[in-house]
């Protein structure tokens, strides 16, 4: 188990190590590097899954490497082999996989292939480094190995300006939430004089009626923590304020898209609170706020999307909502429903980005879906797997998204948060709606760009392509209703995550079973906004188009807006930038020039001018005045250290 393990964390490394170092130059054998280190960590991570399906470990941690050892504090690295870390480790590699195969095909006329494939793997690693971790020293290495990655990666095309500014937004939002992690780990230590997960979560009971006193206010030392941590979880998945850095990500190459969005970087933050559910437990004011930024995020990006016209972006835009639906799980304390929704996200939403590329790619990189139209006849594969990924998120009945999603939203019916319950709701149909725009403007009306129909015995595009799209269909359509019972509601979390009895309470009393559930579906709310999503998507977009331009039109302050990002996009490309290089300026002609140089810099220049100028008199070349200053000196030696 020990070894699986390490191999699985390693194996990612181990690859993109051996295309840094170049031993092999062709493409061919950079695919196969860096597919292969891939495939190792994915299968293992499926062998790993599968056991504890049947049989449910106990949580086992091992220690790798001792870092440090002071005055009785042990820092080390390690692994914590559970439900949890297994189950993330299977999403993270099987995305990751498909993601890399995708890759072969769409960058292979790029310059930067082989450094491609080496940001891949190390970001793969730096995942699995957090999945696996047993401590919180290992999880913030981790944490800011990934932040690195998604900085080469979301600036891949290094040469282009707007690639520039976007992984510097990404890279810095990251480190303001990180400033949160650093204190929050900082506290933990304090704290618990411990910085293993099961030694912090040994001593909650007697954390829980301890505070610290900061600047004359006390705090209570749990909820403390949870929230600084949380700070960092909210920059890294995209919520509310901290979420602006995501949709301009989108420039980097699409299959990084693909990658960011679902299996990687956006979902480590939910992780860590899962992770740290025991924490959370005990934090409930805490897990008030993160209730109400998670509806609050699913509902305000639901919004943006609708007026974005650029594919990835709408896609980008979706990620962040339903990172909202995941946030408020775990802000209601349903940690596991918070996990599966990630896991059949990262399944529809990898396809959807991958389907976007397909498009793109096909369009001549055209992203402007205003543009496009009638594919469905051009690209009959990438049609039918965009539908099938479209309908899991906006959770239609039976797909996975449904599973994942729909048990979220009911769940805040079942607990009685009717006003959050109606944001959700709401949400959906917001999701709907956006989903759907791209549906009929990309794959039906007239073929704006005239894109020619492949002959019988060609494909839209060649295999390494296509054939992750189709695979990644399945578990699209699929994997939700597969495992919803047994992760969810069969112990599979029960030595990991601390819900087991509400979700199984919630199950017994409210869901009874998968066809209940969907049975059930077609009589609530949340169907309803679906339906009415699909119809206003059609009358707007293939019906009537003239609509959607009165629409515009009417609302124009309203979507000005909403394309404003409620003014995030002012703070964040005009208004930080200019005070920011204001105070930055202020900071080097008062702190660097005055302080630094002027002061100590050459201040000490001067001084030692003086002292050598005073020195220099002394040097005459006569011998009875060095004979003096030695007589002198010790006189001054005797007075000072003899005893008289």
């Amino acid at each position: 188990m020990y070894w699986s393990a390490l191999i699985i964390i390693i194996s990612p490394l181990v690859g993109s190590l051996l295309l840094l170092f170049k031993p092999f130059k062709t493409k061919i054998s950079t695919s196969i590097i860096g597919s292969v280190s891939i495939v190792i960590s994915m299968f293992l991570s499926l062998l790993f899954l599968i056991t504890f399906l049947d049989n449910p470990e106990p949580v086992n941690t091992f220690t790798v490497y001792t870092w440090l050892e002071s005055s009785g504090y042990t820092f080390e690295l390690g692994i914590m082999i559970d439900s949890l870390s297994v189950f993330m480790s299977f999403v993270v590699t099987v995305i990751s996989f498909f993601v890399h195969i995708y890759s072969i095909g769409y960058m292979d006329k790029d310059e930067g292939y082989n450094r491609f494939f080496i940001y891949t793997n190390f970001f793969t690693f730096s995942m699995l480094l957090i999945v696996f971790s047993n401590n919180f020293l290992q999880l913030f290495i981790g944490w800011e190995l990934v932040g690195l990655s998604s900085y080469l990666l979301i600036g891949f095309w290094h040469k282009k300006e707007s690639a520039i500014k976007a992984n510097l937004k990404a890279f810095i939002v990251n480190r303001v939430g990180d400033i949160g992690l650093i204190l929050g780990v900082c506290l933990v230590f304090v704290s618990s004089q411990s910085l293993d997960y099961v030694n912090f979560f040994n001593s909650l009971s007697y954390l829980s009626s301890k505070s610290i006193n900061i600047l004359n206010f006390n705090f209570q030392v749990l909820p403390l923590i949870a929230l600084l941590l949380f700070v960092g979880a909210a920059a890294k998945s995209a919520q509310i304020p901290l979420h602006f850095w995501l949709p301009d990500s989108m420039e980097g190459p699409t299959p990084i898209s693909a990658l960011i969005h679902a299996a990687t970087m956006v979902t480590a933050g939910i992780f860590m609170v899962v992770r740290l559910s025991p924490l959370y437990d005990q934090s409930f004011y805490v897990l008030d706020i993160i209730l109400v930024i998670g509806c609050f995020t699913a509902f305000s990006m639901g919004l943006v999307a609708l007026v974005q016209n650029d594919i990835k972006r709408i896609i980008a835009y979706s990620t962040i909502s339903q990172l909202g639906y995941m946030t408020a799980a775990l802000g209601a304390s349903y940690y596991s429903f918070a996990i599966f929704h990630l896991m059949t996200h990262a399944f529809f939403k990898a396809l959807l980005f991958l389907c976007a590329g397909s498009v793109i790619l096909k369009c001549r990189h055209e992203q402007d879906i205003s543009k496009m139209g009638g594919l469905r006849k051009v690209m009959p594969i990438t049609f039918v797997t965009f539908t099938i990924a479209g309908l899991s998120l906006i959770g239609l009945p039976m797909t996975s998204g449904f599973f994942s999603k729909d048990i979220i939203v009911e769940m805040f019916n079942y607990e009685g948060h009717t006003g959050l319950y109606y944001m959700l709701v709401l949400s959906i149909f917001f999701t709907t709606l956006y989903t759907s725009k791209i549906f009929f403007k990309v794959f039906f009306g007239p073929n704006k760009l005239d894109i020619k129909k492949p002959e019988e015995h060609e494909r839209e595009h060649e295999d390494v392509i296509v054939y992750p799209l189709i695979i990644l269909a399945v578990p699209s359509a699929f994997i939700g209703w597969i495992l919803f019972d047994p992760i969810l509601f069969s112990g599979f979390f029960a030595s990991s995550i601390t819900d087991v009895i509400r979700t199984e309470t919630f199950y017994f009393e409210y869901i009874l079973s998968p066809i209940n559930f969907i049975g059930h579906s077609f009589f609530t709310l949340s169907f309803l906004m679906l339906l009415l999503g699909v119809i206003f998507s059609y009358l707007m977009y293939v019906k009537n188009t003239a609509i959607t331009n009165k629409i515009k039109d009417s609302l124009k302050p309203i979507s000005n807006i909403l394309l404003n990002e409620y003014g995030f996009i002012y703070l964040s490309n005009t208004l930080i930038p200019k005070y920011s290089r204001k105070f930055a300026n202020i900071l080097w002609v008062k702190s660097d020039i005055k302080v630094i140089d002027n002061f100590f810099i050459n201040g000490t220049a001067k001084i030692i001018f003086l002292i050598s100028s005073t020195v220099r008199v002394i040097q005459s070349g006569y011998l009875y005045h060095y004979a003096f200053t030695m007589i002198l000196g010790l006189v001054l030696f005797l007075f000072l250290f003899y005893d008289f």
